[in-house]
């Protein structure tokens, strides 16, 4: 399985790759900014972790302090 991501400013020129797609056989989804951006940090987390770069602690740490209900003591 391959993976392409796109992005661009043209509500029409995206609605013609998703046809495109479609007519090619691919599965094809548009997704919101804030959606890619969680994709973004999903997968920098695990690039960090797998470098040796991030530890499970931090990890931990970093993820609670985007938590809109995580309560700083």
């Amino acid at each position: 399985m391959e993976t392409i991501i796109l992005r661009g400013d043209s509500e029409s020129n995206a609605k013609l790759i998703l046809e495109l797609a479609k007519k090619l056989n691919f599965k094809a989804k548009r997704i919101s900014e804030q959606e890619a951006e969680e994709m973004s940090l999903y997968y920098s987390v695990q690039e960090g972790l797998e470098s040796g770069l991030l530890v499970e602690d931090e990890k931990t740490a970093f993820l609670s302090s985007l938590d809109p209900n995580h309560d700083e003591d």
